[in-house]
């Protein structure tokens, strides 16, 4: 059952296949991105239901990519995901109406549960129980 459409920005690349064939092969259509200017392009060719945001990435950082996503158009929600323990990270998430921080390492269930609440609270499709 399709669970709604994902875009995973990770710039690690273990990390970043790693998420995308567990949430496809969860029933969600996952698409990746390596950096913020080509979260952008994917961005705008697909309007993801759900963001799942690295917080630093080579080319500019998880709010500076939110802030342009949002300036095209609001995505419907975003998890941004950290080794940073920083509790600025954590405000700066909540000025930018990010529903939920994971910081690395995090549990896969726990951050599909995340995705699921995010894609659910915005009412994006059909994303399953």
């Amino acid at each position: 059952m399709a669970r709604g459409s994902v875009l995973i920005v990770e710039d690690e690349h273990f990390l970043g296949s790693n998420l995308q064939e567990y949430l496809r092969r969860r029933g969600w259509d996952a698409q990746l991105a390596r950096t913020g200017e080509g979260a952008l392009a994917e961005y705008a060719r697909s309007r993801p239901c759900v963001v799942l945001m690295d917080y630093q990435l080579p080319d500019m950082d998880g709010f500076q990519i939110l802030g342009a996503m949002r300036a095209q158009d609001d995505p419907c929600g975003c998890i941004m995901m950290t080794a940073h323990t920083s509790e600025s990270v954590v405000w700066r998430a909540g000025e930018h109406q990010v529903a939920h921080v994971l910081h690395k390492p995090f549990a896969l269930a726990e951050m599909e549960q995340w995705l699921r609440t995010a894609a659910r609270d915005c009412d994006c499709g059909n994303h399953g129980a």
